[in-house]
């Protein structure tokens, strides 16, 4: 089978299984009070971004490193991309403009991973401690400590109110259900990551682009609709601060899947191995979360020919992100 026709066959299971995923996840949460304390937070997150977790791993372990990289430095890019379509999508005001100005620290901390793997990337070897690279174990410690920051220091909890938290209890479906659907989501995923990591690396070798840039940009795109998905039916139901708490805490979450990389490689430090120009990409990354957080805290309101100027800018970053990113390794 050729290798377009496996990756969009692969894609499309993982970003099925994955927005099922998703679904039962947050049941599980709901039916078990688990996403209402942190750490529960962080389990969660690692269940439901199992797409991205699983694909890169395979990646990484078919020595596709700037493939794995590029599609986490690409899916930070996308989820803000993603954020401004939705934010476009309101007709009636704007979504970054209704959300608890609190949702900025969320936004900081991955500005701030997502610079400290753009400095993994550009330090080489330098800095590498022994196995490991430096970057990813700055990173999971500034994860952990800072979600668990983030959730004590806001004035309302991180993920759910009580009275949010007992409403999703009783409408997710019942336990042993979500459990079952779970784990058959889960298992399709990791049948097809494999062959989408494969597929990706191929396709990327026959249309004449590195693995990198194929990792930023199809990849990316791919791994990320789940969280199109869920985001989208939480911007339908009024949900604002679910939406855009999802986006914001999947590109933390991101850059802490650079620990379990780095360790399922072996060979030193993984952002010395990849592409250079992967950097410019998570730069790009950190300009348009960047864009996002002064939305949130001005809070502005104002329509240019029918279009607000703050999503529209984040479409034509992205766009030109992706030129610069391709242009970096000519």
């Amino acid at each position: 089978m050729p290798a377009w026709a496996l990756f969009l066959l692969s894609g499309a299971l993982v970003v099925a299984a994955g927005t099922v995923l998703s679904h039962y996840g947050d049941a599980i949460a709901a039916r078990t009070g688990l996403g209402g304390v942190w750490v529960g937070a962080i389990l969660v997150a690692a269940a439901t971004s199992l797409p991205e977790l699983s694909t890169n791993l395979y990646a990484v372990r078919q020595g596709h490193r700037s493939l794995a990289v590029g599609d986490l430095f690409g899916a930070n890019m996308t989820n803000m991309l993603i954020l401004a379509l939705l934010d476009l999508s309101v007709r009636h005001g704007r979504v970054l403009t209704r959300v608890a100005i609190n949702q900025a620290l969320v936004g900081a901390l991955a500005v701030a991973l997502t610079a400290a793997a753009a400095a993994g990337v550009l330090a080489g070897e330098r800095l590498s401690l022994g196995p490991l690279g430096w970057a990813p174990l700055l990173i999971v410690a500034g994860y952990v400590s800072g979600i668990r920051l983030v959730h004590v220091t806001r004035k309302n909890p991180l993920f759910q109110t009580e009275a949010e938290a007992k409403r999703a209890a009783r409408e997710a479906p019942p336990l042993p259900r979500a459990v079952v659907g779970f784990v058959l989501a889960a298992l399709v995923i990791l049948a097809a990551a494999r062959t989408l990591a494969a597929s990706a690396a191929d396709l990327a070798a026959q249309l004449g682009i590195s693995s990198g840039f194929m990792g930023v940009t199809l990849l990316a795109v791919t791994t990320t609709m789940p969280e199109l998905v869920t985001s989208g039916a939480a911007v339908r139901a009024g949900a604002y601060d679910l939406a855009v708490g999802n986006l914001l805490g999947s590109n933390c979450f991101n850059m802490a899947m650079l620990v379990a990389l780095d360790l399922a490689d072996g060979h030193g430090s993984l952002l010395a191995q990849v592409e250079p120009r992967l950097a410019t990409s998570a730069l790009i990354a950190i300009l348009l979360m960047g864009q996002v957080l002064l939305d949130i805290l001005h809070r502005a309101e104002r329509r240019v020919w029918y279009l607000e100027p703050g999503p529209a800018l984040l479409i034509l970053t992205y766009a030109f992100g992706l030129y610069l990113t391709y242009e970096s390794g000519q």
